[in-house]
């Protein structure tokens, strides 16, 4: 099986994701606002089906594999949903002038969560389509991990790393630079991965496109008008409507994923569809 050792891999991205966010989630519980609930329950429970799925494969457990893996057709919209969510509750807090760090990069926050979405769709609808081509199909369930790795892994960066510690409102400026040191790790994880397994790991060259795309846009288009204004708009929307509509989009995927991956039919020849009477 490929990637024999990927399940530890993926336990340090649920230690990052653990340390990352326990001062604003894990460790503020009972505060955290549902939208946090929404995505954190969710991307927690996909990072560890992904490490489920890798350990079962590894050790021989094909039954529970194909068990874990039918699960994922339901999390998925769930996924897909609370990641909504986050963008609604940026919105809101952006229209209500709540917090200085969406105030300030609520537009690149935006056009991160969406190029997320439209990761995740990507990467999870090419390994249910190919989920018969084990190379493929583990590649690009493997890495959708990495697209949740940035965000923990930033707050690290600005709690504890040398001239991107934030002590204060004047140090948030900062906040940028460590989501894109974070994602110039995963381009160099995707990078290390390409060399060790060549060609048979070019599902994780997607997932780079898509961390590159959001460097890009989200470095580059902090002060975007459109951004805002967009994000103002979607902050006047009912919860429900933002949320709902991540979580069809996420069913949407499932759905034509599982139907893209079926065997085709074998048509019967006409001599044995057609008895004689």
């Amino acid at each position: 099986m490929p990637y024999r050792h990927a399940h530890y891999y993926v336990l340090v991205v649920i230690a990052v994701i653990v340390a990352g966010f326990w001062p604003s989630y894990f460790g503020a519980w009972g505060s955290a606002p549902w939208q946090f609930h929404a995505h954190g329950i969710a991307a927690s429970l996909w990072v560890t089906m992904v490490a489920a799925q890798s350990w079962t494969a590894h050790h021989r457990q094909l039954p529970l594999h194909r068990a874990v893996g039918k699960s994922s057709l339901l999390l998925f919209p769930f996924l897909i949903g609370g990641l909504a969510a986050i963008i609604d509750v940026t919105a809101k807090a952006y229209v209500a002038g709540d917090g200085p760090a969406r105030m300030m990069f609520g537009g690149s926050f935006l056009i991160g969560l969406t190029l997320a979405i439209a990761a995740y769709v990507t990467l999870y609808y090419r390994a249910l389509k190919y989920r018969r081509q084990v190379w493929i199909h583990s590649g690009y369930m493997l890495a959708t991990p990495l697209i949740l790795f940035e965000s923990p892994f930033s707050r690290l960066l600005n709690a504890f790393m040398p001239g991107l510690t934030i002590s204060g409102p004047g140090d948030l400026h900062l906040v940028m630079p460590s989501i894109l040191w974070s994602m110039a790790i995963e381009l160099a994880v995707i990078a290390a991965i390409r060399l060790k397994f060549g060609k048979r790991a070019n599902p994780f060259l997607i997932a780079a496109g898509f961390i590159v795309a959001q460097m890009l846009t989200m470095g580059l288009m902090t002060d975007s008008a459109l951004l805002k204004s967009l994000l103002a708009t979607i902050g006047q929307l009912p919860s429900a409507a933002v949320v709902l509509a991540g979580f069809a989009i996420g069913a949407l995927t499932s759905w034509a994923g599982w139907h893209a991956g079926k065997r085709p039919a074998v048509p019967v020849p006409v001599s044995e569809a057609v008895q004689p009477a």
